[in-house]
């Protein structure tokens, strides 16, 4: 059964974004069940994983490489430095 596992990376980047809100793992990890299609699942995990690792990063999100920011719901953006 296609599932997606919250770590610390996609819990951030659902919140962050707007993606699948949600105060908990259990809830962010319902609302991406909803919004992402089975088929993507496990590639989507790998993606958000990836996102959240290299480019919103927790302390210092790199906004000006992100190529979401324009649908992304986090404010402020990071300028570029």
């Amino acid at each position: 059964e296609p599932t997606m596992a919250v770590d610390t990376h996609i819990f951030r980047v659902s919140n962050r974004t707007g993606l699948a809100p949600g105060a908990n793992v259990l809830a962010v990890e319902k609302q991406l069940l909803k919004r992402v299609p089975p088929a993507y699942a496990v590639d989507s995990h790998h993606w958000l994983i990836l996102l959240g690792r290299y480019v919103c990063q927790a302390r210092k999100p790199r906004c000006w490489e992100c190529i979401v920011s324009t649908y992304c719901d986090y404010q402020p953006k990071t300028p570029a430095p």
